[in-house]
C-alpha cells in the first residue's frame, strides 16, 4: 500500500510539475543579446531525453550489426569466425583444384614434347604411385577434428537449404567424359584407328585437300608449330583436363594463346610431316594426362 501511494504521489507531482513552464534563453556573452529561447516543461524534457536515448540505442545496434564490431560480442564472434573459416576453406579447395589442373597440363605438355605417352590401359594398371600427402598424414587434435566436423555439417546444411543439388557443374573436372559434347573436327572416312600397341594414339580421317578443321570444344591454343614428323601441329587445352591434337595440317589458322570456340576453324587439312602419306587429319584426344580412343566419344 505504501509503495502504491508513493507511485501515485510521484505521478501526481509529475503531472502537476508538467504544467509548469520554464524558458531556456541563449544570450551572446559579450553583448548579452538574446540569440534564441525555448519554452520547456518537465514533460517535453522527458520526451526529448527518451527520444534521444532511443535513437542512440538504435544507432548502437546498427553499428554492431553491420560493422566488424559484432565480432567482439561474446558468442557471436565464434559464429562469424567459423563462417569466415568455411569460406576460406572453400576458396583454398578451389585454388587447389586449379593448381592440380595446371600441374597436369604442364606435365602432359612436357610428355608430348619429349615423346612420352601414357595410354588409358597403362594409367589404369599403374597402382604403385602414392600421394605423398596420403603417405604420412599429420595427426589432428580433438579441437581440429571437432571444428572440421562442424564446418562439414554446416556445408551440408547449406546445400540442403539450397535444394540439395550436389551434381557437378558443367565445365568442372567432375563431369564424366561421356557426358561432354564434342564437335566433329572433320567428317570423313577413318583410314587408321586408335591402336596404342603400335604407338598410333589417335585416328586418321581422310578428307579432301583444303578442308577446314574445327575445334571440338572451347579451348586455348597451347601449341601451334611445325615438326618434322607430324608437320603442322596445333594443340588445344580444354576444360575437364582435356587436351586435343590436330596433326599433318597444311596451314595453321591460330597461334599460341588464342582462345577458340567449339566448331571454329583452327587449321586446314593437309599432308605435311614424314609420317603423312596423303591429305588427312591425325586427331588425338587426351583426358587427365592419358590418351583415349576418340571414336568412343565422336562419330566421324
Amino acid at each position: 500500500m505504501e509503495e502504491s501511494k508513493v507511485r501515485q504521489s510521484w505521478w501526481k507531482r509529475f503531472k502537476t510539475n508538467s504544467k509548469d513552464e520554464y524558458q531556456l534563453v541563449i544570450r551572446d556573452v559579450k553583448s548579452y543579446r538574446e540569440v534564441s529561447s525555448y519554452n520547456l516543461t518537465p514533460l517535453n524534457i522527458y520526451v526529448a531525453l527518451s527520444a534521444a536515448i532511443f535513437l542512440v540505442a538504435v544507432l548502437v545496434f546498427l553499428i554492431i550489426a553491420y560493422t566488424p564490431l559484432r565480432q567482439y560480442i561474446p558468442g557471436y564472434g565464434d559464429i562469424v569466425q567459423r563462417q569466415e573459416m568455411n569460406e576460406m576453406e572453400n576458396i583454398l579447395d578451389e585454388m587447389t583444384k586449379r593448381l592440380d589442373a595446371q600441374s597436369l597440363y604442364i606435365e602432359n605438355l612436357n610428355r608430348n614434347i619429349h615423346g612420352e605417352v601414357i595410354t588409358s590401359a597403362e594409367a589404369e594398371a599403374d597402382t604403385t604411385s602414392i600421394d605423398p600427402l596420403d603417405a604420412a598424414p599429420a595427426p589432428l587434435s580433438e579441437e581440429e577434428v571437432r571444428l572440421r566436423r562442424e564446418m562439414a555439417l554446416e556445408r551440408v546444411g547449406q546445400s540442403s537449404r539450397q535444394g540439395g543439388n550436389l551434381a557437378p557443374s558443367p565445365g568442372s573436372a567432375d563431369v564424366p567424359l561421356a557426358q561432354l559434347f564434342f564437335v566433329v573436327p572433320v567428317n570423313g572416312e577413318i583410314s587408321a584407328g586408335y591402336n596404342p600397341a603400335e604407338s598410333h594414339l589417335g585416328v586418321d580421317i581422310l578428307a579432301p585437300q583444303n578442308t577446314p578443321i574445327k575445334a571440338v570444344r572451347d579451348g586455348v591454343v597451347f601449341i601451334s608449330e611445325f615438326t618434322s614428323s607430324n608437320g603442322n601441329v596445333i594443340g588445344l587445352q580444354h576444360d575437364n583436363n582435356l587436351v586435343t591434337f590436330y596433326k599433318h595440317n597444311s596451314q595453321l589458322l591460330k597461334k599460341v594463346g588464342d582462345r577458340v570456340k567449339a566448331g571454329e576453324a583452327i587449321a586446314i587439312i593437309g599432308n605435311t610431316g614424314k609420317l603423312s602419306t596423303g591429305p588427312h587429319l591425325h586427331f588425338e584426344l587426351w583426358h587427365e594426362g592419358s590418351v583415349v580412343d576418340p571414336t568412343e566419344y565422336l562419330r566421324f
